[in-house]
Formats: C-alpha cells, structure tokens, sequence
C-alpha cells in the first residue's frame, strides 16, 4: 500500500532492462547501449525506520554497504574512494558513496545514493562501471546520482 515514487534523469545512452527474478519490492535497471559494464539499478524496499540517520552516519552505512560488497561471492577487494556524504535530497536527507570493488568480473567504480523516505521506503540507486571507463562516465554518474530524488 505505499506509494513508490522517485524522480531520476537516466542518461539518453541507456536502455531499461530487467532482471529474470526481482528480489526487491520495486526493482529497475538500464543499462549502456555502447559501454560494456556501465549501469544503473534502483531497488525499493520497506524498512522500519523513517530516515536514513536512524541507520546511521554517512561513514557507518558506507561500512555496512562495503562489508556486504567484500562479501559477495568473487569479490576480493572493496575500497572506499571518497568519504561517504549526506545531501539533503528536497523532503529527506541522501547519503552518497563510492567505492572500487575488485574481483575476479574486474574492477568496478559503484556510486551509491541512498535514502528514506517517510513512508519507510528505502530507495537506493547504485551506478556501476568499469574502472577504465570511469573518467569518461563520471560527469554522466555525477548528473544521474543528483537527479534521483
């Protein structure tokens, strides 16, 4: 019975895709018609809390989100590439993080925006690429990551 409702501006390179069995209450993801690797994923889940503070700091949810990184399967390294932020997201606070994971697929730069909403929905929007062609994406990430509201 909760509304799920986001606002994104997804590059124009992109094409919806989707995944053969969803684990999420609400689940989306494009992918790059030309990069090979570069994607976005949003996922909706309810929680029990109505902000993303009551997870905890910036830092804490960013050392949750690497632990549950290193601990994929085939994945060997997780390093935080920037300190974890909060930006205030228009009616609820944001946390933005960023971190390399290593493994035997590559190494991928992963952008996380992270959020609760008052009707305790947890939005997450992860953009995913490979490291070699983070340079090129980055701008295009960066404009995605702020518009996801």
């Amino acid at each position: 019975d909760k509304e799920l409702t986001y606002q994104i501006a997804i590059p124009s390179s992109m094409k919806e895709s989707s995944k053969p069995i969803k684990t999420h209450l609400d689940e989306v993801n494009f992918m790059s018609e030309s990069t090979r690797g570069y994607q976005y994923g949003i996922t909706v889940d309810p929680v029990r809390i109505t902000s993303i503070k009551e997870f905890g700091t910036p830092e804490e949810v960013a050392a949750r989100v690497v632990t549950a990184e290193v601990n994929r399967d085939g994945v060997f390294d997780v390093t935080l590439l920037e300190d974890p932020y909060q930006i205030n997201n228009g009616v609820v606070d944001a946390y933005v993080l960023k971190y390399l994971s290593v493994g035997k697929r590559g190494r991928k730069v992963y952008t996380n925006k992270i959020f609760i909403s008052p009707s305790q929905l947890l939005y997450v929007l992860t953009a995913q690429c490979k490291e070699d062609d983070f340079p090129a994406q980055e701008k295009d990430i960066k404009k995605t990551i702020e518009s996801f509201q």
